[in-house]
């Protein structure tokens, strides 16, 4: 089993489309093309409205959506596989403070090199300020339990090809 391919890829800034997307294109966007961040089924049009009613995502322009909501979509999908909405909100607002496409690009990074480090063997907090602890460890654990479900997954399959 390859396990690098079981963990959470996040696509580059530039890789967002940069054009408006109506909620339909959005829900399907996130689906297909970004299926290997996220855990199946996880976006939902009601899930997105309640995002954008609580705050967590900017309001669309003209019922479109651009690429800061597709990163911040992304963002929440990642991070609510082990926390709460009033946590994500608490992280977002912090990595995001000096704006969207920074903050996803610490995100994506992060991610990546907790991934990285997974691989090896080795995984740690660090000593970084409480924002960047909680940043870590918030994406650890939501990164583990993709890659558990994913693991478990492989795993039903393989039993089920055996005929187990």
């Amino acid at each position: 089993m390859k396990i690098e391919k079981l963990g959470v890829i996040l696509p580059q800034w530039e890789l967002l489309p940069d054009i408006g997307l109506y909620m339909d294109q959005v829900i399907m966007l996130m689906e297909r093309t970004f299926s290997p961040a996220l855990p199946k089924g996880e976006i939902t049009k009601s899930m997105v409205n309640n995002y954008v009613k609580v705050g967590l995502v900017p309001r669309p322009t003209g019922k479109k959506y651009d690429r800061e909501h597709l990163a911040v979509l992304l963002m929440i999908c990642v991070l609510k596989q082990a926390l709460s909405m009033e946590n994500i909100a608490q992280i977002l607002n912090s990595l995001c403070a000096d704006g969207v496409q920074e903050g996803y690009d610490h995100f994506r990074q992060t991610a990546e090199a907790i991934e990285s480090s997974a691989l090896e063997g080795s995984l740690g907090i660090g000593r970084e300020n409480v924002e960047e602890q909680a940043l870590r460890s918030g994406l650890m654990a939501a990164l583990s339990t993709v890659r558990t479900s994913r693991l478990l997954e492989e795993l039903r399959n393989r039993t089920h090809e055996k005929g187990v």
